[in-house]
């Protein structure tokens, strides 16, 4: 089908051909000659060429106007895509100028529109940016004034400004704490803050305050402080207490006047607990007898535990009368040494004590399992008692072992022996040990030469003939590991009894032997 326009043509055509046949009829009727019809006929086609040359020309003008827009429009699209980082815009090269224009210039607006989007966006992003960055003392995000921002910078910046806000939140947690750890501190040791920055941190609001590194850092370096004043004034404090405490035993102070008024700051507690450590000290100055007296049984004391030999407790000043206060003083001091020498060593002077106290219930235990009334009238007590001896044998050898490596170390440290009432301490052991089995030795042998004597010797068991017995060596007691004490069989006279005189060279003979052996071995416990 043809176009409107082919029809459109035809139908001007038409109409014209039908305009001129009028014009024919009417020239006709009037009677005008062909020369006059020519004439006016030209007159028409001259008024038609004028009138299509007209709009011709009009229409040529509109084409060159619609190639300058176009020019226009694809400078204005080239611009804004530079200006948003965009790729250039391909137009459908199938398209009519016409169509053209109209594209290009819907797609101006659309690209101005988006600069507006960005522009304000970006706006609102950094005066928020800004704000954040000024709290935190930082430097905001640049974008150069004017500039359209890219997507990618938009994003950035959104990214920035969330990175920024996590950063405030988690300062603005710290310092909070920090706030208020500092307010607590001021307030235990009574202080006023007097700095500028310690009255910004603790008296301003804290969206006040500049949440920067420097002042973060700041603040933990004055809560550092702050606890180092504080931990001063408690160890002040306790040093204090412990003055004030020696004092009432040292003055003899009643227990219903001994009284600490620990109320209030620590700074106001100090101060009321130096005031009363001032009056003590001047009732001990006027009490120098008693107090240098009191010190002298301390010293014995301590001369105990620290088991001082009588030459280590040779002290220049102990029987000085002239109490005064250089004497107080050197009392004081030699106090102090021996206190600091027992604390430092306490440990192993505990478990010195312990070894003394467990000896003594083992020898007691040892003494009652040689009783030959143990076994009258005792209930469960001897089963008891046997267990309780059992368990000491087993845990003094422990207990010496431990205290020989102690010894040891000390003995490293101080470059001198551990001595104990004048002689080293493991001699000491040793001597016990060698005591304690010496004794039972003669205990043992003045037993069975009693019963000897009493004719109760030599017992046979029953329905056996009297006579030497043939039973095998028994009851074989090892003596430091090295000799042995045999008990068998023994040949009696008729009366059970050896003669005499044989009875006191035997006797005289195994205490020899023994006494030699004791002497020249080294006993070891248990």
């Amino acid at each position: 089908m043809p176009r409107e326009s082919e029809a459109l043509a035809s139908s001007i055509i038409h109409l014209l051909n039908i305009k001129l046949a009028a014009l024919q009829d009417v020239w006709d009727e009037i009677g005008i000659q062909e020369e006059k019809r020519i004439e006016r006929m030209a007159s028409v086609k001259m008024h038609i060429e004028r009138l299509l040359d007209q709009m011709i020309h009009e229409e040529e003008l509109m084409k060159e106007q619609l190639k300058e827009a176009i020019e226009n429009w694809q400078e204005k699209l080239q611009a804004l895509c530079s200006e948003l980082l965009l790729d250039p815009y391909k137009a459908d090269e199938s398209s009519t100028p016409l169509q053209l224009e109209k594209e290009l210039r819907d797609q101006v607006d659309a690209l101005l529109k988006e600069k507006d989007v960005r522009m304000k966006e970006c706006e609102m992003l950094l005066k928020e940016d800004q704000a954040l960055c000024t709290d935190l003392c930082k430097t905001p995000y640049y974008i150069p004034t004017g500039k359209v921002p890219s997507l990618q910078e938009l994003e950035e910046l959104k990214n920035h400004i969330i990175s920024t806000a996590k950063e405030k939140e988690r300062r603005l947690t710290i310092f909070l704490g920090l706030r208020r750890e500092i307010t607590q501190l001021m307030a235990d040791i009574d202080h006023v803050p007097d700095t500028t920055f310690e009255k910004d941190a603790v008296l301003e609001q804290e969206d006040l305050f500049f949440l920067s590194d420097e002042n973060i850092k700041s603040l933990e370096v004055l809560r550092k402080q702050l606890v180092m004043r504080k931990q001063e004034l408690i160890t002040t404090q306790e040093s204090l207490k412990e003055q004030i405490r020696s004092l009432w035993n040292t003055l003899q102070i009643p227990t219903e006047q001994q009284n600490m008024d620990t109320t209030g700051s620590l700074s106001q507690v100090n101060a009321v607990l130096q005031q009363n450590l001032e009056k003590l000290q001047q009732k001990k100055i006027e009490n120098l007898k008693q107090v240098i007296t009191g010190l002298r049984e301390k010293l014995h004391t301590y001369w105990d535990k620290c088991l001082y030999s009588q030459k280590q407790r040779e002290f220049d000043f102990l029987l000085n009368e002239n109490f005064t206060e250089e004497l107080l003083q050197v009392h004081d001091e030699e106090l102090l040494k021996i206190t600091l020498y027992y604390e430092k060593h306490k440990e192993l002077f505990d478990n010195v004590e312990k070894w003394e106290r467990w000896w003594k219930m083992f020898l007691e235990f040892e003494k009652k399992a040689s009783d030959p009334n143990k076994y009258a009238n005792r209930g469960g007590t001897l089963l008891r008692e046997e267990k309780e001896r059992t368990q000491l044998q087993k845990k003094l050898p422990k207990l010496e072992e431990e205290l020989k490596l102690n010894i040891e170390k000390w003995e490293t440290e101080q470059g001198c022996p551990f001595m104990v009432n004048g002689q080293k301490f493991v001699t000491y052991i040793a001597n016990q040990w060698e005591q304690h089995r010496f004794k039972r030795e003669q205990e043992k042998q003045k037993f069975q030469y009693i019963k000897k004597d009493e004719g109760i010797g030599c017992k046979t068991p029953l329905k056996r003939p009297l006579g030497p017995s043939n039973t095998p060596q028994s009851k074989i007691r090892r003596l430091n590991g090295t000799s042995t004490i045999m008990n068998s069989g023994s040949t009696c006279n008729q009366a059970g009894k050896p003669p005499l005189s044989a009875r006191k060279r035997n006797f005289s003979k195994k205490s020899n032997h023994v006494n030699g052996q004791l002497n020249s071995t080294t006993l070891e416990s248990p």
